[in-house]
């Protein structure tokens, strides 16, 4: 045999070796670019001042292909101040062990379902836990000086309300991460800062009251028979809806909200709309119809504070009681809304109109009168 063809067959040999060995040997770091660390985002939405902890676990699991060897994950708890309100995002460095032995570590992460300090939800306050579930699988080799991680692989399971929902999730220390865990406080505007004992003002006005009045134009009060429409819009804050308190209601009936947030109402003189189960940091809008011969005017109190009044320019006309625009978001303190009708009883003509009828008798009578004279005289003429 001929030394060229010795050496061809010996690295065939070769090859076919490396080949095998390749095969046989566990792939522990996924396809793509390699991570070897994690970064966790918490993100808390609140439009009152609450502080609050949040933690979370990391379980090991075991089975076919997983490496059975003990090894904790210790995730830090991630903290928020009470001056931190709206919507704020912390990112948190997972701490990995020193693995004692190579191959495929994976975990399920979750948030622990209780926050520091505890919130009870009740009818006027709630904390929204986080449901998310991940899996994170961690890939060690052995390197040159011991054990390292070569990948790092997080997938999502469950969203934050506890449905299924998958797909590899960022895990850098930038605003791309996506492996997010997302918490909300709640609580029922007008109930105080205690919403645990709401303030008296609440069992009178609710999350927000709109009233009715009407008066002539010349001030005195009035009580017609005449209905007047409204229509009240609600913007919910971040991580709420109309039914995160139980559903708003109005004046102790269930509300349904309508395309864009919207409920309609009519009111009579005297009259007044409680709604309940509104969430603080709502945004309002709140919108009399056109009314004939009626002009209005609005003394409005958000969140203790009583705004400037407002005022329709004419009669006749739809009236923007309160405007979204102007950032109105109902507070933890009294937000009340007053209208106040003015009824147009004095036309072009100069008269009265709640007077009128008197005004037509005496003239009638005048007429008559002089009829009367006339009729006379010309009898006395003759």
């Amino acid at each position: 045999m001929s030394m060229n063809k010795m050496f061809k067959k010996v690295l065939a040999v070769v090859a076919a070796g490396a080949m095998t060995m390749g095969m046989a040997m566990p792939t522990f770091a996924a396809d793509g670019g390699k991570t070897t660390e994690a970064w966790i985002t918490k993100t808390y939405n609140t439009e009152v001042g609450k502080a609050e902890t949040f933690s979370f676990t990391a379980t090991q699991k075991t089975g076919d292909g997983l490496i059975g060897t003990t090894a904790d994950v210790k995730i830090p708890t991630i903290s928020f101040t009470a001056d931190q309100t709206g919507t704020t995002s912390k990112r948190s460095q997972i701490t990995f062990p020193t693995y004692s032995e190579a191959g495929k570590y994976e975990y399920t992460v979750k948030e622990t379902q209780t926050a520091d300090p505890i919130v009870a939800n009740s009818d006027h306050e709630k904390m929204i836990m986080s449901q998310a579930e991940y899996t994170m699988d961690v890939y060690v080799t052995d390197g040159a000086t011991g054990t390292e991680i070569s990948n790092i692989v997080v997938n999502k399971v469950k969203d934050d309300a506890g449905q299924t929902e998958t797909g590899k999730v960022n895990i850098g220390n930038t605003d791309t991460n996506t492996f997010i865990f997302t918490n909300t406080y709640v609580q029922e505007a007008g109930t105080g800062t205690k919403p645990t004992d709401p303030d008296p003002t609440y069992n009178e006005n609710g999350s927000l009251k709109v009233s009715k009045a009407v008066v002539n134009a010349n001030g005195t009060t009035t009580t017609p028979d005449d209905e007047f429409t409204f229509t009240a819009t609600f913007a919910f804050p971040a991580g709420t809806n109309a039914s995160t308190l139980g559903g708003i209601k109005a004046n102790g009936g269930d509300v349904t909200l309508a395309e864009g947030g919207t409920y309609t109402f009519h009111l009579k003189a005297n009259k007044n709309m409680k709604f309940t189960g509104v969430p603080v940091g709502t945004t309002i809008t709140v919108k009399e119809s056109a009314a004939k011969n009626y002009k209005g005017s609005a003394e409005i109190t958000i969140n203790g504070t009583k705004l400037t009044s407002v005022a329709a320019t004419s009669y006749n006309t739809e009236f923007t009681v309160v405007n979204s625009q102007n950032s109105q978001k109902l507070g933890q303190k009294q937000n009340t809304v007053d209208v106040t009708n003015t009824y147009n009883d004095v036309p072009v003509t100069g008269i009265i109109m709640n007077t009128l009828p008197y005004v037509l008798m005496i003239a009638l009578c005048g007429v008559a009168l002089i009829a009367f004279v006339g009729f006379k005289r010309r009898r006395l003429q003759k």
